[in-house]
């Protein structure tokens, strides 16, 4: 597929691999669809097609639906907050909310996941903490603009259909869809769109800075908020552009890649 591609010089991989490959394919499902199932019994065959993806692709979940940590860390406050799924490795870790409800999730729903990662992560030990955290948000409908900003304020990616999510794009960028836009366009994915899925502790590290007003903090307050709109917005217009890229160089990539999952994986 598109991502096994050698990457240009002048960018560098975001995440890894097997991760890059369990985002394609999650992404690929959500947007074909055909999900069996109502109300609950729906998001469970959600959590299972996603942690059969997970396991068919190598990426080790350690947390999957009831868990009560974060790569084996608890919450600071002590509160059992639900885990859909997480990993923990020696570079990254991850943190994902699954959701796949018959309207869209609602502001509440990130509201909750962010301050899940803020507890686990002040909880984490001293080793742990240093691990950076990427937080993944997966749904099977599509979310509002207010809350595609507070994600990328907040470094979480959201994969829904309709939008080649964040982290898929610049990783498409960086396997040759630069060739497709222009070097201005280029600049701002390399300088703007990987703010909008960085991990937890950038944030915090931003967050602290603008509190003690220290010289050249630029990621916080109306800065930010114009950053966020700006990282959606790139979504949205190169994510348009990209998207033509690789339909043209890979023709029908998604349906292709959702029906390979589905054999793969014995249906959904």
């Amino acid at each position: 597929m598109w991502w096994d591609g050698p990457s240009l010089s002048e960018f560098r991989s975001a995440l890894s691999r097997n991760l890059i490959e369990v985002l394609a394919r999650a992404f690929a499902v959500i947007q074909v669809g055909g999900l069996q199932g109502t109300g609950p019994e729906r998001g469970r065959n959600f959590e299972q097609l996603f942690y059969g993806v997970c396991d068919r692709w190598g990426v080790s979940l350690i947390e999957r639906a009831g868990g009560r940590s974060v790569g084996g860390q608890r919450s600071a406050s002590g509160f059992a907050h639900e885990v859909d799924a997480a990993t923990r490795g020696s570079q990254i870790a991850t943190h994902w909310e699954l959701k796949h409800l018959s309207g869209n999730p609602s502001k509440n729903d990130f509201l909750i996941f962010n301050g899940k990662g803020l507890d686990f992560l002040q909880g984490h030990e001293d080793a742990a903490v240093k691990t950076p955290l990427y937080r993944f948000f997966l749904t099977g409908t599509n979310v509002a603009d207010e809350c595609r900003y507070y994600a990328a304020l907040w470094g979480i990616s959201v994969i829904e259909p309709d939008r080649l999510p964040i982290p898929l794009l610049y990783e498409a960028v960086v396997k040759g869809g630069a060739q497709a836009l222009s070097p201005a366009d280029c600049q701002v994915v390399r300088d703007i769109l990987t703010w909008g899925f960085r991990p937890l502790q950038s944030v915090i590290t931003e967050l602290a800075n603008w509190c003690i007003g220290l010289p050249g903090s630029s990621s916080c307050g109306d800065s930010g908020r114009r950053s966020a709109q700006e990282v959606v917005d790139i979504q949205e217009q190169i994510g348009k552009d990209i998207f033509d890229f690789l339909d043209d160089k890979h023709p029908d990539w998604l349906d292709n890649l959702a029906e390979t999952t589905w054999d793969e994986l014995g249906g959904w």
